[in-house]
């Protein structure tokens, strides 16, 4: 279960941040939804894609019977709507870990993400990082103003085109300038948006992981037959596999408990055991 080599900017601060900052149960919540609501944004995106098929049968439906009641293009809809919302609840959650990190130390950083995103010229004390990247995210505008939308709008429409089979995203109740809001290519706009958040979500938390102490932070290693495994790591050294030092050797070295299945080949239970005595690194 310890991989680091694994994690993105945002898993690494979600595994370490405790270390250093102590959040309140909602601003753990926050940073939690960070990660869950950008991975269901990609699981939406990925339907929308199975669904193109879908509306193959629509335009067949319609070709054959001059009619159809478009239910995969409502499914569709549904889906690519359900996408925007998840991606900028990503943003939202993200906005609200900001605060938690920099609220006490900046004047001006209201509980609003919209605010953050369009004044942050206005809040004292930010990191030229922080601010660069959210000057910089020309996307969050057009993405805002679908997600505030389409909360208060029916769904949408979508369509296959037939000559370039290319799927079109349509809401008549809503406008881009003087015109219905229409999207010739939402699957391509979905994919821009997605790595667009992606690489914001990147460039904030790996300038937040910078901000890490010093101070050593459990780790959970893994489970065998039930018991769980730790080591503490500290949150600005390299890690990897065999990173910190094992917290779990007291009780697995017993002969009537089950061995790690890993000790022997790991540097942190090395690095434990070669401490005379060991407990002064565990």
């Amino acid at each position: 279960m310890f991989a680091p080599e694994r994690w993105g900017q945002v898993e690494r601060f979600a595994n370490l941040h405790s270390g250093t900052y102590s959040f309140t149960a909602r601003e753990s919540s926050a940073l939690s939804g960070v990660s869950a609501h950008f991975e269901k944004a990609q699981i939406f995106l990925a339907l929308s894609d199975e669904l193109k098929l879908g509306l193959m049968l629509d335009r067949d439906e319609l070709n054959a019977h001059g009619f159809t009641p478009a239910n995969h293009s409502r499914k569709m809809a549904a889906v690519v709507e359900a996408f925007v919302a998840e991606l900028y609840s990503s943003i939202d959650c993200t906005a609200q870990v900001l605060r938690a990190v920099f609220g006490r130390e900046t004047r001006g950083f209201r509980s609003s993400t919209s605010y953050l995103f369009t004044n942050w010229d206005k809040i004292d004390g930010l990191p030229q990082a922080i601010t660069d990247a959210i000057r910089e995210a020309e996307w969050y505008l057009p993405l805002r103003y679908l997600r505030d939308e389409l909360t208060h709008c029916a769904t949408g429409h979508c369509r296959l085109d037939n000559e370039t089979e290319l799927v079109g995203y349509a809401h008549y109740g809503m406008k881009k300038g003087d015109k219905p809001l229409i999207y010739d290519d939402i699957l391509r706009t979905m994919k821009e948006n997605l790595d667009a958040v992606n690489l914001f979500l990147g460039q904030i938390f790996h300038y937040l992981v910078t901000t890490f102490g010093d101070t050593p932070v459990p780790q959970v290693c893994g489970m065998t037959r039930g018991r769980i495994l730790m080591r503490d790591v500290v949150p600005l050294e390299p890690l990897s596999f065999d990173s910190g030092t094992c917290k779990s050797w007291h009780w697995f070295e017993l002969p009537e408990n089950p061995d790690c299945p890993f000790a022997r080949q790991c540097g942190a239970y090395a690095r434990t055991k070669d401490c005379d005595p060991p407990e002064i690194c565990s």
